[in-house]
């Protein structure tokens, strides 16, 4: 029996990760090979609730049995606009996140500014897997308020080396520009906290 109760104990952390997706909520998908492996892998995010942030579902092809295995979840961390796609009335919104996959591997995470006055954020994340995790390489954003004049700043910098640039608009329209030189950080996806990043662009 205690030798039961151990194999099902092992079996819950990969039975966890195997969530129902409802596919009307489903906001985008992309398709690499994450890990370097030679095989297509699958990441995909999804809505969860009206109003709060979305997850992505991470799978990696198991190559041995030929099938997209789950191996991460990372809930809650992908603001977006809640749509609704089953409701009637449905119209696109500008302010979905989107995936592309990047050459060397990673994923490419866009994620738009949300509508809040008339500022804008737009913000990208560089995700790549490593150690059997996914984390964040990289990032960037760029900010404007619509509602003043030379108001503006963009930052790029990669999260592993703590190395970039950054601008900032001047009163007479010119713009700063600065490098970014901090202590370079491994961060899981899940643990991704944007405070840090712009801490790190602004600092």
């Amino acid at each position: 029996m205690k030798s039961l109760l151990f194999a099902l104990a092992m079996l819950l952390p990969t039975a966890a990760l195997g969530e129902p997706i409802d596919t009307l909520k489903i906001i985008t998908a992309v398709t690499g090979d994450f890990n370097g492996d030679g095989a297509v892998d699958l990441a995909m995010v999804v809505e969860t609730q009206p109003g709060n942030p979305m997850d992505i579902h991470f799978f990696l092809r198991d190559k041995e049995h030929n099938y997209l295995k789950p191996v991460e979840i990372v809930h809650e961390q992908i603001l977006g606009e809640w749509n609704g796609y089953d409701r009637p009335g449905y119209e696109n919104s500008d302010t979905e996140p989107e995936l592309t996959m990047l050459p060397n591997g990673s994923i490419k995470f866009y994620l738009p500014a949300m509508p809040i006055g008339g500022q804008r954020t737009n913000m990208t994340l560089t995700i790549a897997w490593r150690n059997g995790a996914f984390i964040v390489a990289g990032f960037a954003y760029d900010y404007e308020d619509f509602q003043q004049d030379n108001v503006a700043s963009a930052c790029e910098y990669n999260v592993l080396t703590g190395k970039g640039t950054s601008s900032k608009t001047q009163p007479d329209g010119s713009s700063k520009h600065r490098t970014v030189s901090v202590e370079g950080r491994t961060v899981a996806f899940k643990d991704w906290n944007l405070g840090a990043d712009f801490s790190a662009c602004d600092g």
